[in-house]
């Protein structure tokens, strides 16, 4: 490392990704040339200030992030979320946000919001519910079934009392 720089978080990918900020110039084209999954590198003619918080628009997908630092043309923003690089890189043409552990989605949204905020646990959780309910339902059913053949058998236990 060269003087004043610091060791990155996590390996950067070139790209040119044609997308749209939104910020407090109003809304306009810019050209994301580095991509992280936790913030791009993007150059515009008129670059958002440093500490400015941004809405980028890449193909389908919105993101929220911060400007970090600017320069004359270019700029650098952490997002909110984490990002599939694969998929910006393809300029957004499917989902870009990545999903989040479960342990941060509680952190921020509590239990309830974690598990509605997570479709695939949500899923598991009602395979889980449906399991229960069929079980007692068996049993219930077991029980009623077999508890009528065992009468003769109770009758003869009340009858040695």
């Amino acid at each position: 490392m060269h003087g004043g720089e610091r060791a990155r978080a996590e390996s950067r990918t070139r790209a040119t990704v044609r997308a749209h900020i939104r910020d407090s110039l109003g809304r306009r084209e810019i050209c994301v040339i580095d991509i992280s999954t936790r913030g791009m590198l993007a150059t515009a003619a008129r670059p958002p200030a440093r500490g400015e918080f941004v809405e980028l628009t890449i193909g389908m997908n919105k993101l929220a992030g911060q400007v970090v630092w600017a320069s004359e043309r270019r700029f650098g923003v952490t997002l909110r979320e984490r990002v599939s690089v694969s998929a910006v890189a393809e300029g957004g043409k499917r989902k870009i946000e990545l999903q989040r552990s479960l342990g941060v989605a509680r952190r921020r949204n509590g239990s309830i919001g974690a598990l509605l905020g997570n479709p695939q646990l949500l899923g598991r959780v009602g395979q889980l519910a449906s399991f229960a309910v069929l079980a007692g339902a068996a049993g219930w059913v077991i029980i009623g079934y077999t508890g009528d053949s065992f009468a003769p058998v109770q009758k003869a236990v009340a009858a040695m009392k």
